[in-house]
C-alpha cells in the first residue's frame, strides 16, 4: 500500500505539470486495502459500494473541496438550489449542490453499515486473508493444464481479482460450466478491451475474485469445475 500511494502521488505530480486533473478509480481497492487520499494527492477518488459488501446502486466520490466547488451540478432540483431567477440560478454550497431530489437513503445507510463492518473486521486482517486466498488460487490454477494466469504472481502485492484463460475454451463457456457447478465467475473483456487486444487476447478472459469470506474449499470447487470443462471439450 505504501508503494501504491507513492506511485499514485508521482503520477499525480506528472499530471499536474500538464494541467491534468487526477481521478483515481478505487472500485477494486476499497474494502480490500486502506486508502489514503492525502498520500495519493489525487483530485478525485471514486468507488462503488457493491464491491465492498454494500448495496448495489451506491458509491462514494471523494474530491478536494476546491475542485468540487469549481464543478457545476449535473442534476437539478430540491435543496441543491440557492436562488432562482428568470434568467439564471445559483447553487447551494458543496456538497449539497450535488444532492438533487430524493437521495438513496436506504442504500447509503446500507453502505455505511458495510463500511462499519469492514472497519470492525480490520482492513489489515482482510488484506492478509485475501492475499493468502489469492496466492492459493493462483497456485491451484497453475496446476490445471492449459490455464494461463494474466498479471503478476502471488508474490507481488495485488487485489484478489485473478484473470486467466483456458486453452481451447471460450471464457463464456468456462463461466457457464462453472456456474452449473455453483461457482460464480465473470467471463469477457472486463471493461479492458484495449488492454486485452494489446495482449493478443481477443476472446477475453475468465475472472475469479476472492474476498474476506472466501475459503480454500471454494477455490477447490473452481479447480474441479475447470477440470470438468476440459473434459467436456475433450482437452
Amino acid at each position: 500500500l505504501e508503494k501504491f500511494g507513492q506511485e499514485a502521488r508521482e503520477i499525480a505530480a506528472l499530471a499536474r505539470k500538464v494541467g491534468a486533473t487526477v481521478v483515481v478509480d478505487a472500485a477494486q481497492l476499497a474494502g480490500h486495502q486502506a486508502i489514503d487520499v492525502k498520500k495519493m494527492d489525487c483530485d478525485f477518488l471514486a468507488f462503488s459500494g457493491h464491491k465492498m459488501l454494500g448495496p448495489t446502486g451506491t458509491g462514494v466520490l471523494y474530491g478536494k473541496k476546491v475542485r468540487l466547488d469549481a464543478l457545476d451540478p449535473v442534476l437539478y432540483g430540491g435543496d441543491m438550489i440557492r436562488e432562482v431567477f428568470w434568467d439564471r440560478s445559483t447553487w447551494n454550497e458543496t456538497p449539497w449542490k450535488f444532492e438533487a431530489g430524493t437521495p438513496n437513503v436506504g442504500g447509503v445507510i446500507g453502505l455505511g453499515a458495510a463500511v462499519d463492518y469492514v472497519r470492525l473486521t480490520g482492513i489489515e486482517q482482510i488484506a492478509a486473508h485475501e492475499h493468502e486466498m489469492t496466492a492459493y488460487l493462483i497456485g491451484r490454477l497453475s496446476e490445471v493444464p492449459g490455464v494461463t494466469v494474466i498479471g503478476p504472481s502471488a508474490d507481488v502485492p495485488r487485489t484478489g481479482a485473478v484473470s486467466f484463460t483456458v486453452d481451447g475454451i471460450h471464457p463464456h463457456d468456462v463461466s457457464t460450466i462453472l456456474d452449473a457447478e455453483g461457482v460464480c465467475v465473470r467471463g469477457g473483456h472486463h471493461c479492458a478491451m484495449p488492454l486485452l487486444r494489446e495482449l493478443g487476447i481477443m476472446d477475453g478472459v475468465t475472472r475469479a475474485s476472492v474476498g474476506l469470506y472466501t475459503v480454500k474449499d471454494e477455490i477447490d470447487l473452481l479447480i474441479a469445475g475447470l477440470a470438468k470443462a476440459r473434459r467436456i471439450f475433450r482437452l
